[in-house]
């Protein structure tokens, strides 16, 4: 195992453990709203708790579980600093065939290093006002490519596309 995949895998049982605290602490809130006799208000909360999940829904989609584990940690850091984040990538990466063509295993490391970077300027723009980010995986031939945009309310405060493609010309 890489070092990369001994960081990820240490980093993704990290998270477990946060999301299972939060998980919890989730249900105490809803059970707390019932026996308060304020449905409605029990109901709300979980409709937002559902909402958070639903990028990390997406990213378990991806079969090739490298990339998962390191766009998984990214999502859930970004969402640790408060940055809400949105993913988006073509449908074919949903599907097993897809990744023999478009993925080897030394874009580990590079695509690792790549969202250590983007959360390092993210950390640093935390004094802005609220932020949002959005990852954009895209379809390279012969690779793929991954964006990060960070916005505040007004402006786009960084903008990286990094590509990972197999035998460049």
């Amino acid at each position: 195992m890489s070092e990369v995949e001994q960081v990820l895998l240490s980093e993704l049982l990290q998270w477990y453990r946060l999301q299972r605290h939060d998980f919890l602490n989730h249900w105490q809130v809803i059970m707390g709203n019932i026996q308060l006799n304020q449905p409605k208000k029990a109901l709300e909360y979980m409709r937002e708790t559902i909402a958070e999940s639903e990028q990390e829904q997406k990213i378990a989609q991806i079969p090739e579980p490298k990339l998962a584990a390191i766009l998984l940690g990214f999502i859930i850091h970004l969402r640790q600093e408060d940055i809400i984040t949105t993913i988006d990538f073509p449908e074919r990466m949903k599907q097993e065939n897809f990744w023999p063509e478009h993925w080897r295993e030394e874009y580990v490391e590079a695509l690792y290093g790549y969202t250590r970077e983007c959360l390092e300027v993210s950390s640093r723009a935390r004094q802005s006002k609220k932020l949002n980010s959005e990852v954009f995986l895209y379809d390279e031939p012969g690779g793929l490519s991954c964006q990060f945009i960070l916005l505040d309310e007004e402006d786009v405060l960084f903008d990286k596309m990094a590509k990972f493609i197999i035998n460049p010309k």
